[in-house]
């Protein structure tokens, strides 16, 4: 080992240092930028998760905080495939999932997303983060996304103990097609005795999706709040309250 390489930091070293100038908020915006490109170049899975790091904090202004985490996305996708285990590592450890997330679906195809997203969704099932809210933004963030399994999964969610989280969950469904979600919905309804907003957030939804409620009847009957009625084809309608 010669002199200079006794004396160069380690790799180690030189991502830490990197990563503080990265997640420095303050200051000038060309010292981030500068030390993500340097993080680029080094490309390694400990630089990337150090990359991504930028996505945790907010710099000021906010027009200059948005210009340059759009520019580290494109770099990001740019990576492909190499990016794509620090990016999962990052979400089942981190509570910012947009900006990352949106990278995996930049680079992966949609089974892939689904799978991922079952994945992150599974790791904070069995290892439930200290906040509620990137469970809630990843369930969000797979709308859009269906396959059996990813369902089941979500499904889970909906006895959620955190009220954000179920809602995630509900809408996912409530944005299925009846046949597939309906049960799944008014069984989250008949189990959220003691979560007022839950049951008023799905009555609502079922008064404009018009959903039957054939099966749950009586036990949804039992539980309706003034202000609703079941029809006789089984679906939920609001009625006005007299003055």
């Amino acid at each position: 080992m010669d002199l200079i390489s006794f004396f160069r930091p380690s790799p180690e070293k030189q991502i830490e240092k990197l990563r503080k100038k990265v997640k420095e908020p303050h200051g000038d915006p060309a010292t981030r930028i500068n030390a993500e490109r340097k993080l680029l170049e080094m490309g390694s899975e400990p630089a990337i998760l150090a990359l991504l790091d930028r996505f945790t904090i907010s710099a000021s202004p906010s027009r200059q905080d948005e210009e340059e985490k759009e520019e580290l996305l494109n770099w990001i996708v740019e990576l492909r495939e190499t990016a794509v285990p620090p990016i999962v590592r990052f979400l089942k450890r981190e509570r910012q999932v947009y900006w990352p997330f949106r990278a995996l679906q930049s680079i992966l195809p949609a089974d892939q997303i689904a799978k991922t997203g079952e994945e992150l969704l599974l790791y904070h099932w069995e290892n439930p983060p200290a906040s509620p809210d990137p469970t809630a933004q990843m369930i969000r963030l797979m709308e859009g996304h269906h396959t059996p399994s990813l369902q089941q999964t979500i499904r889970n969610y909906l006895l959620h103990e955190d009220d954000d989280v179920r809602l995630a969950a509900l809408d996912y469904f409530l944005k299925r097609p009846e046949e597939e979600a309906r049960e799944s919905v008014l069984e989250s309804y008949l189990d959220s005795e003691d979560r007022p907003r839950i049951r008023a957030h799905i009555l609502d939804r079922l008064v404009d999706l018009g959903w039957s409620v054939r099966g749950f009847r009586p036990k949804i009957e039992e539980t309706l709040p003034e202000g609703y009625v079941i029809t006789r084809d089984g679906a939920i309608k609001a009625i006005l309250r007299r003055p």
